[in-house]
């Protein structure tokens, strides 16, 4: 195959990875609706998506050998702080439409550049700095000056998401290099699967007694998700991580889309032209040439 045919496919790939990824919140919606609980939700979510992971991961790579630190590390990373953020961004629909709750989401690769440059992990452009500028009048516009008819508490679930999530890819930065993408996904969607059981099972009790539609939304989450993660990875092997995070900066786009077809969800102009400066902000800060790009390369569940 050609680099061109292998770059469209490599796009292709990473399209149907973000259209997948853009089901997420708007089933979460649904199931929640239909009165599911977040545990039982993210139990099944990163369970299934766990024992299908591990299954290819074995077929394919064989059981990994890795340090007892290592195993430690991704331990911390899904049962903590990826299980935190897809908890936060799951509840954020509760209160706020599918739809913003994706645009504050991608604010996530600025605040990984501004905690990349006060760590001293990247260093400091004008790339970097004009991209924080546009996002952050992006968020500005896509907010509200004055917060009118948002749920606050919404707002900061989902940007709070967005702070864990770039936690966890700069913790993930270090971690990660020496570990593949299937095992590392793998790992941590087990690890979250745990927290989330021990999480229901002893603490806020699970949802069991839910219609049929309801449970067919909560495996349809599990398998978009994976879905989503083997299409991405495929896609990363074709045209690396730098491309692959600007291609997926049209997942938040998709969600927009099927939470105005599906509920009717409407964002004024300036919204949308806000999540516009949202992601050419982030995208700007992950091209910058003086970087030492920091990415969610080897785990691409959201």
């Amino acid at each position: 195959m050609s680099n061109k045919q292998d770059n469209s496919v490599a796009v292709l790939l990473i399209l149907i990875s973000a259209f997948w990824f853009s089901v997420y919140p708007i089933l979460g919606k649904v199931v929640f609706a239909g009165g599911a609980g977040l545990s039982t939700v993210l139990l099944f979510r990163f369970g299934i998506s766990a024992l299908t992971l591990w299954a290819i991961t074995i077929w394919r790579e064989g059981f990994p050998r890795l340090s007892l630190k290592s195993w430690l590390s991704l331990w911390l990373m899904g049962g903590v702080a990826y299980s935190m953020m897809a908890g936060l961004y799951i509840s954020s629909v509760l209160y706020i439409p599918a739809s913003l709750a994706a645009l504050l989401l991608y604010a996530y690769p600025i605040i990984v550049t501004v905690l990349a440059v006060l760590t001293k992990q990247e260093m400091f452009s004008r790339f970097k700095f004009a991209g924080l500028i546009i996002a952050t009048f992006g968020l500005v516009l896509v907010l509200g000056v004055a917060f009118q008819g948002i749920n606050i508490l919404g707002v900061l679930l989902a940007l709070g998401a967005a702070f864990v999530y770039a936690i966890y890819i700069l913790a993930g930065n270090k971690v990660l290099k020496t570990i593949s993408p299937l095992v590392s996904t793998a790992a941590i969607s087990t690890s979250a699967a745990l927290t989330y059981g021990v999480i229901g099972f002893q603490v806020s009790g699970m949802t069991w007694n839910l219609s049929w539609g309801t449970w067919m939304g909560i495996v349809g989450i599990a398998v978009s998700t994976i879905i989503a993660m083997l299409t991405f990875f495929e896609g990363i092997k074709r045209v690396g991580a730098t491309s692959a995070s600007i291609i997926s900066t049209t997942e938040p786009v998709m969600t927009v889309i099927l939470a105005v077809i599906i509920f009717q969800e409407h964002l004024t102009l300036w919204q949308v032209v806000g999540g516009i400066f949202v992601i050419a902000g982030g995208i700007l800060a992950v091209i910058s040439p003086a970087s030492k790009i920091i990415r969610p390369v080897n785990s691409s569940v959201h």
